[in-house]
């Protein structure tokens, strides 16, 4: 499949590395979903689902002063929140692997004047819902 769609976001957020404990308590993790949420709407981030399955590439840019975190860290921490945060504004419809296939996670210590800072990829992984697989795009097109 040809990729129709990609996009790099920017959001001036830190992610946390979640090495102070989720214990049982769901309400400290909703709590920060909030607050991203919050943010996002500040900042007008607030959208329409995308229509397609997609990829995700979470890049943790790091600030001054902070250090590369192990690599299964990145997934651990507060990505989660965000990523639930993004659901509620509407840029996914769900964080399913319907809707979101894959979530890769990287960090960059090269861009600190950034940071700290998350950069999204968003890739198209698959045909619009409700498309069956093979149908081509003119066929979509000569159709309507």
């Amino acid at each position: 499949m040809s990729e129709e769609y990609r996009e790099t976001v920017l959001l001036p957020f830190e992610l946390s590395n979640g090495n102070d404990g989720r214990g049982s308590k769901w309400f400290s993790s909703a709590k920060i979903r909030k607050s991203f949420e919050d943010s996002l709407r500040k900042l007008r981030m607030v959208r329409s689902p995308l229509l397609f399955p997609v990829r995700v590439t979470v890049t943790r840019i790091l600030g001054k002063g902070q250090r590369l975190w192990d690599s299964s860290s990145i997934g651990r921490g507060s990505w989660k929140e965000l990523e639930d945060a993004l659901v509620v504004c509407g840029w996914f419809y769900d964080d399913s692997p319907k809707y979101i296939t894959t979530t890769d996670f990287r960090q960059d210590d090269c861009r600190r004047s950034t940071g700290p800072a998350v950069e999204l990829e968003i890739v198209q992984d698959g045909p619009p819902f409700g498309v069956a697989k093979g149908v081509a795009k003119m066929d979509l097109e000569e159709s309507q």
